[in-house]
């Protein structure tokens, strides 16, 4: 994390930051059947109190000396005062997962730098001594089943990736069942459509 050496910024944030509301989770996860606050979201929420109080933010990329893509978000003050953090992307030769990737990094790097929350829809589930447990994740033999079922089409590995943070690994057992009844779903309707 890169910052200037002045307050103005800091005092313009907190401002934003008392009258911002969390982002809305306005979008559906058909994977987990949960909601997610896409970056359109992320945006209208910071929108009015980041004009109001002299912020503004950017996101770009870069290449780094060593071949490296990263995503760089940069909070300006209309001082000259900033703040900038910088992503690691990960690599990928498909320009469409790039696209899937960079979106998902510069939704999650522009709620860390503003200090924006979602909205939280499953407050009840914090309280619940079940939600609190460790996750048990699927195993190798699992995520092997998947990788059987998507065979190889590359629209359905993308909207199953889109869906579990582009790793298998992180589905947990209790959602596995549904995880394959929505892939086997996924290829017959692109079959029907053929």
């Amino acid at each position: 994390m890169n910052e200037s050496n002045k307050i103005k910024i800091a005092e313009a944030l907190n401002k934003a930051q008392s009258v911002m509301c969390a982002a809305k989770k306005d979008k559906k996860n058909p994977f987990f059947k949960s909601n997610y606050a896409d970056l359109a979201s992320v945006f209208d929420a910071i929108r009015e109190p980041f004009a109001e109080n002299g912020l503004s933010v950017s996101q770009t990329t870069d290449v780094l000396e060593n071949g490296k893509m990263v995503l760089k978000t940069l909070l300006l003050h209309v001082s000259g005062e900033y703040l900038e953090s910088k992503m690691l992307l990960p690599d990928e030769p498909n320009p469409q997962k790039l696209g899937s990737l960079l979106t998902y990094y510069r939704r999650y790097s522009l709620m860390g730098i503003s200090g924006l929350p979602a909205e939280d829809d499953d407050g009840n589930k914090a309280s619940n001594k079940e939600a609190k447990r460790k996750e048990e994740y699927i195993t190798p033999e699992q995520v092997s089943i998947l990788e059987e079922l998507i065979n190889g089409n590359t629209s359905v590995r993308q909207k199953v990736l889109e869906n579990c943070d582009y790793d298998l690994n992180t589905i947990t057992v209790q959602r596995f069942p549904g995880a394959v009844k929505w892939i086997k779903n996924l290829i017959e309707k692109e079959e029907n459509v053929e």
